[in-house]
């Protein structure tokens, strides 16, 4: 993944995008394939071969991501679901 932002920028960023609804959950990848050049809905830049290209499936068409991008996605998708505890 080339990215400018870390990791914990990443994931600010979705959690973020996620609450707002200007990203879709992360439901699962139904096709990977070569990167081709299309930028990848979490971290904007191209995926490029020889990199994973996700394909995501989504009411707004096909979502590209990287491999790691998906997996911080999909991560942050699961925990925005997940039942909060209280204090």
């Amino acid at each position: 993944m080339t990215t400018l932002l870390s990791e914990g920028q990443l994931r600010q960023q979705l959690r973020v995008r996620l609450a707002q609804g200007r990203l879709p959950l992360a439901r699962g990848v139904y096709r990977t394939q070569r990167g081709i050049g299309r930028p990848c809905i979490v971290c904007r830049r191209a995926v490029m071969s020889p990199d994973a290209q996700h394909e995501v499936s989504s009411t707004d068409g096909v979502l590209i991501t990287h491999e790691a991008c998906y997996l911080l996605w999909r991560e942050e998708s699961v925990s925005s679901q997940a039942p909060r505890q209280s204090k």
